[in-house]
């Protein structure tokens, strides 16, 4: 697994360096590399080399990057370093993971099991509930999870029916920030428009206040939350390019999943030469006044080789031009 793992990195090093040596021989970018066959990380923007893929014991390294999150049905289509793919893993992507935890667990899917307390004779009763579906909730009492003595006392009291039939369940505690959501849905969302386009425009300074937000999770630099929920479907995952002149964009549509549930969102990204304050205006006054699913949002060949066709590159700069 180790060396398929190894291997997969190579491809997508291979492919995305490929692509910003052909960018810069072109004149499409200006950049001047320390190494002669370089990876920029595209949330850091840090080079790195082949010699990178490895892990190291002390330096950073390149990492496999799942979008979405691997635990919400995503796949590894590109490469960030170590520091930036642990470090949105615990400050951003924990949170969307918990929120979509919160969300299954209201519902009670058919299956599923959940842990509550019931407050009973000064102490809590641990209580493992599983839902059946049809509104009933089987209960299980687990001596490795109780104090024994106050599960006995509990226990007999429901057999001598001394306890109301009526018990609270305590709710359960989730530790998201709803910011953080946010900025998750929209590293996924960046992730898949570079894994889609590479190096293309994404190192544009237009940006940079992105990337800095996902890497600042605790600061205020990208407010914008140019999410869309319940107009698209499955079949409707890709990129696209949004044509229409007041929200010229990026759209991706993309779909968060459990194992109960499958949401699917998507996502608007400026293009470089749209400021981001009129694109972050446009999108909110939008939100407000349109259906999403009439936005002109055509694409070129989706099997476009984006990364050593030329000519397919040139198409995506005039289009953003």
């Amino acid at each position: 697994m180790a060396q398929q793992g190894l291997e997969l990195r190579k491809r997508l090093f291979d492919k995305f360096s490929k692509q910003l040596l052909l960018l810069k021989e072109k004149g499409i970018i200006a950049i001047d590399f320390k190494n002669e066959i370089p990876y920029l990380c595209p949330l850091c923007l840090r080079e790195f080399t082949e010699a990178d893929l490895v892990s190291h014991a002390k330096n950073n390294f390149l990492t496999a990057e799942d979008a979405p999150p691997d635990a919400l049905g995503g796949q590894k289509v590109t490469l960030t370093c170590k520091e930036c793919n642990s470090g949105c893993g615990t400050t951003i992507d924990f949170h969307l993971k918990e929120v979509l935890k919160a969300i299954d667990d209201s519902y009670f899917h058919k299956g599923s099991k959940h842990y509550r307390t019931i407050d009973q004779y000064g102490g809590k009763i641990t209580v493992e509930l599983t839902s059946l579906g049809d509104g009933t909730l089987q209960a299980y009492h687990r001596k490795s999870k109780n104090n024994p003595n106050l599960l006995e006392k509990f226990i007999h009291g429901i057999k001598i029916k001394s306890l109301r039939q009526l018990l609270n369940l305590n709710a359960p505690q989730y530790n998201f920030d709803p910011k953080r959501v946010n900025f998750a849905l929209l590293k996924t969302a960046y992730i898949l428009v570079f894994a889609k386009f590479g190096y293309i425009f994404l190192l544009d300074k237009s940006y940079d206040a992105i990337r800095e937000q996902l890497l600042h999770p605790d600061r205020n630099i990208f407010p914008y939350t140019p999410f869309i929920k319940d107009q698209f479907v499955s079949e409707q995952i890709g990129t696209y390019y949004v044509v229409n002149p007041t929200i010229k964009s990026i759209l991706t549509v993309f779909s968060l999943k459990t194992d109960y549930s499958e949401t699917v969102l998507a996502s608007l990204l400026p293009v470089p030469g749209h400021a981001m304050d009129m694109f972050g205006h446009n999108v909110n006054t939008l939100r407000d006044h349109t259906n999403y699913t009439n936005l002109d949002a055509r694409y070129y060949d989706p099997d476009a080789d984006l990364f050593s066709d030329f000519s397919e590159i040139q198409k995506i700069l005039k289009w953003i031009a």
